[in-house]
């Protein structure tokens, strides 16, 4: 009996350890690097945690994507995982991939809260693929994830990212827009200032009075009529306090660098990001 008993117990622990081994490769093959650029070192990833590729898209998007990779390590994340902020989302992602390493990642949460197409990205990617940009490009591409055609996205998404760190043009309607918006209302504030101002420098009151006491002309006292007298004088204009400007010390976190607090930046990575609702 003690020798089936042990060989009970060994058979048991011979399945654990398949068992966990098992597991194991799976959560690596989830993260299997794709492609690695023999020059840069930099490495491509593609992770369909919500299974909206097939395989054969996931390894042609591979291809289509190594061009990024002279810039930096390149990733594209699908998921389902809920998040109130889905910068801070794919920053972590990013981090937890590439840690402080060049790197753009592109993730397209599906949760049904959320439904967010991000960019977040890092480094001498950073330099190129700033806020603004970032997201000018999901707001370019969310019509794709719309209309569900997620391998297409992910494709445009990252080559307009590549022609952003070449440098070249790349269609930013949006952006166009809010500017006309702002000029438009930056020239109706002016004109409403101008037309309620009596004079155009802010630092100078001017007091208007009349003078009633009579002056004399050749011999004759007269009193003008209507004559006014302008005295002028300077308004004090206290200097603002630097601790009252708004903003923080660091100058890398902004509001759409998916940074939580700036403690994180100097060594947290905090980087650039975008993001469109789908």
């Amino acid at each position: 009996m003690t020798r089936i008993k042990f060989f009970r117990l060994t058979i048991s622990l011979l399945c654990m350890i398949i068992f966990m081994l098992s597991c194991s490769v799976c959560v690596d093959a989830a993260q299997e690097v794709q492609y690695t650029n023999g020059e840069t070192g930099y490495k491509i990833l593609v992770m369909d945690d919500a299974n909206i590729l097939t395989s054969d898209e996931e390894k042609q998007l591979v291809q289509d994507i190594i061009p990024v990779t002279v810039y930096g390590n390149a990733a594209v994340w699908t998921t389902e995982e809920y998040t109130d902020n889905e910068l801070e989302q794919a920053r972590l992602k990013r981090k937890e991939l590439f840690v402080f390493d060049s790197a753009c990642i592109f993730v397209i949460n599906m949760n049904k809260n959320v439904r967010k197409l991000t960019i977040q990205s890092y480094g001498t990617i950073n330099e190129f693929v700033t806020d603004s940009f970032a997201r000018s490009i999901t707001d370019n591409v969310k019509g794709y994830a719309t209309s569900g055609d997620y391998y297409v996205c992910c494709k445009t998404a990252f080559s307009q990212i590549l022609a952003v760190c070449e440098n070249r043009h790349i269609s930013e309607p949006l952006k166009i827009s809010g500017y006309f918006v702002i000029s438009l209302m930056a020239g109706l504030i002016i004109s409403i200032s101008l037309a309620f101002s009596k004079r155009q420098n802010a630092l100078v009151e001017y007091n208007i009075y009349e003078d009633p006491q009579p002056y004399k002309i050749e011999g004759e006292f007269t009193t003008p009529i209507n004559a006014v007298y302008v005295s002028q004088t300077t308004v004090y204009r206290p200097p603002v306090s630097s601790s009252s400007s708004s903003g923080s010390s660091c100058s890398s976190c902004s509001s759409g660098s998916s940074c939580s607090s700036c403690s994180s930046c100097g060594g947290g990575g905090c980087g650039s990001g975008g993001s469109s609702s789908f």
